[in-house]
């Protein structure tokens, strides 16, 4: 059976969303494995918008289902929100939805923990405040709370007690929502959670169905800020590549395809190193026709041209073995189009950073290429060229708008031109 995963070639805000939910039609499971609701992955169904949050982004009024990954992070307020606003277009959408009761929950006191340490530290982060580090820290040092733990009220509140002795101590009494108030609170959303139809389902029971079908596995963020390899500090709390699958039970042996998704340039959100970022009138310009605004915080993303070096370097973190392009369309006009190359680092030319620190003292070398009127141009077709040469990957797939059905296969695009 197919499986492919989907995953951030760049420092996220690609489009994956949008590339998950065209896929989404030949798959019978969408399984998000990995981040919280500090991703915004947006779709279009007819010319209605959505952002998902933390929903993979199935195809609401389609036959495939969607599946919430033990590697992920979940704010259950933002989850049930979620599927109701789908349910008022698409009653009964809750059904085609299952959790693993393995997730860690996102909770009030991660939010308000995530906003003091933010305002404490000498050099922001730039989180969206949306408590996921908190919440993954909580994983790590033992502390967190499982959505199994709400099947058992005994169990929760002993959790959510020990671990609140322990943050009103570290941060001096600043937390509001008392114990048995939280707990409260998870069991009412857990309980409307079940109402809309959202099944609690492990990934050990899932094993033979999930093997048995067809599996697209939707990553969140980039392979840039992933918390091992990306532009750490400045990174997410969780995978973002391929790997991450393992959560779900699977090794990335089992995959058909590692899908990189890339926009023709290169955004970033928040703070940290970014080698090609441009800061001209020309990427304020790209800024404005690309929307490049945070679907989560509405911030305004950073402009930067294409980045190789950080290309070639997701593909071989996450073994990429092909790549969607989105958002040519916005490069459309340009005379020329500048790409990054290489990197200088330390009086040396590299095409591939050896490591994450890399990216912190890369000057970036550039070329110049023929710009395009339109996606039909045959100098869009030798862009695309230039970065497989570049990166030895294939480009599959090309995305030119917001909409699900905007997208075609290279070749198709080649057929046209």
């Amino acid at each position: 059976m197919k499986r492919v995963a989907v995953v951030g070639a760049q420092w996220g805000d690609e489009g994956k969303g949008k590339v998950v939910n065209y896929f989404a039609k030949d798959f019978e499971w969408i399984v998000r494995f990995a981040g919280g609701a500090n991703a915004g992955h947006t779709i279009y169904v007819g010319d209605k918008k959505y952002i998902n949050h933390l929903l993979p982004c199935i195809l609401p009024d389609g036959t495939g289902r969607g599946f919430l990954g033990a590697g992920m992070v979940v704010d259950l307020e933002q989850l049930v929100a979620e599927v109701e606003v789908l349910a008022k277009d698409f009653p009964g959408v809750g059904t085609k939805f299952a959790v693993d009761p393995e997730v860690f929950l996102v909770l009030p006191w991660h939010k308000q923990q995530d906003q003091l340490l933010e305002a404490m530290r000498a050099e922001p982060i730039g989180t969206t405040g949306r408590g996921i580090g908190p919440a993954y820290t909580d994983k790590a040092s033992r502390e967190g709370i499982k959505l199994c733990h709400l099947f058992d009220e005994k169990m929760l509140t002993e959790r959510l007690e020990n671990s609140w002795v322990i943050k009103q101590n570290l941060y001096r009494g600043q937390f509001s929502m008392p114990p048995a108030e939280l707990a409260g609170l998870l069991m009412r959303q857990r309980d409307r959670l079940l109402e809309l139809g959202v099944q609690v389902t492990g990934a050990v029971d899932m094993a033979h169905i999930f093997r048995s079908t067809s599996v697209l596995f939707e990553g969140a963020q980039g392979v840039l800020l992933d918390l091992d390899f990306g532009t750490y500090p400045f990174v997410t709390s969780g995978s973002c590549m391929a790997h991450g699958v393992s959560s779900v039970g699977f090794s990335t042996f089992e995959l058909d395809d590692v899908a990189g998704v890339l926009k023709a340039y290169t955004t970033r959100v928040g703070e940290g190193p970014f080698p090609s970022e441009d800061d001209t009138d020309v990427a304020q310009g790209i800024r404005e026709r690309g929307k490049e605004y945070g679907a989560t915080t509405g911030r305004p993303r950073r402009i930067g041209w294409l980045d190789l070096p950080a290309l070639r370097y997701a593909a071989i973190r996450s073994g990429l073995t092909s790549l969607v392009i989105t958002k040519a369309d916005v490069l459309n006009g340009l005379k020329t189009v500048r790409v990054c190359t290489s990197y200088r680092i330390g009086g040396v030319v590299r095409d591939v950073p050896s490591t994450s620190h890399d990216f912190f003292v890369a000057e970036p070398v550039y070329e110049e290429l023929p710009g395009w009127r339109t996606t039909d141009d045959v100098n869009f077709l030798k862009y695309m060229t230039f970065i497989e040469e570049q990166v030895s990957v294939p480009i599959t797939y090309i995305s030119y708008g917001p909409h699900t059905d905007e997208m075609e296969t290279k070749s198709r695009l080649i057929m046209n031109i």
